[in-house]
């Protein structure tokens, strides 16, 4: 018996108590002590801790002070409670855990609201590198491409884009580029891009820009980042030139 109360974060001579109380119900200390075999003294630091984790409660008849342990049913349902609470908690344990092994932390956020999240986000980080259709960013979200167009041009964020290929994509950049200047490269793909993606500190964001299904994968590893920033210079260096007015692009 005493080592089941244990698992509830009593402690054995504590434990020793409680049991004493519930064979004698309401008893004065020296009673509790003659039958659990402890010390007089000892036993009323004992009681606290029962009363303050709420084991026991205190009844006042007269002058005279008495103790009673509460019913059994409560720690069944402190271990509920406390079931419950780990339950509750378990997400951000394991997020811990995941992250004490090195595991890299990989958070979908969907709709246009999630959107959102990672693209505010991105507007207060120093530097960004982007490869996207930045067209079809402006044209669906053209609310998000005027408020990181801002903050670039505000905050001074050092920004390059690899764009798809195309006359609209050319005009986004253009429209940007006016904004932002100097702070604003782009550079044209060799090859078609879709949808939205950037890295910047230790995040790659790849979003997915569909009307009916937006969602965007963000994933922080510092070991991914930094291999993806190298991947992304050598698409820089491979990448068509294309000079924007105001921009360091050559």
């Amino acid at each position: 018996m005493i080592d089941t109360l244990k698992l509830f974060g009593i402690k054995e001579k504590p434990a020793q108590v409680y049991t004493a109380l519930l064979t004698l119900g309401s008893s004065s200390v020296m009673d509790v002590a003659k039958k659990a075999s402890l010390k007089r003294p000892m036993v009323y630091i004992y009681l606290e801790e029962l009363l303050s984790d709420g084991f026991v409660q205190k009844i006042t008849i007269g002058k005279k002070e008495y103790y009673q342990a509460v019913s059994p049913k409560f720690l069944e349902t402190k271990l509920e409670q406390n079931l419950l609470q780990l339950k509750k908690e378990m997400p951000e344990l394991e997020l811990l855990h995941e992250q004490g092994q090195g595991r890299p932390k990989i958070t979908i956020f969907e709709g246009e609201k999630g959107l959102n999240l990672v693209y505010e986000e991105i507007s207060k980080t120093r530097e960004l590198m982007f490869w996207s259709d930045l067209f079809a960013v402006e044209k669906l979200f053209p609310n998000i491409y005027r408020k990181i167009n801002q903050a670039t041009a505000e905050k001074k964020i050092y920004t390059r884009e690899i764009i798809a290929d195309t006359a609209d994509a050319r005009a986004s950049a253009r429209r940007w580029a006016a904004t932002a200047g100097e702070h604003y490269d782009s550079r044209l793909a060799t090859g078609p891009i879709y949808n939205d993606s950037v890295i910047y500190d230790n995040v790659v964001a790849m979003f997915r820009l569909q009307q009916q299904n937006l969602f965007v994968v963000r994933i922080e590893d510092p070991t991914i980042a930094i291999t993806m920033k190298t991947i992304y210079e050598m698409a820089w260096l491979a990448a068509k030139p294309y000079k924007l007015t105001g921009s360091k692009n050559k």
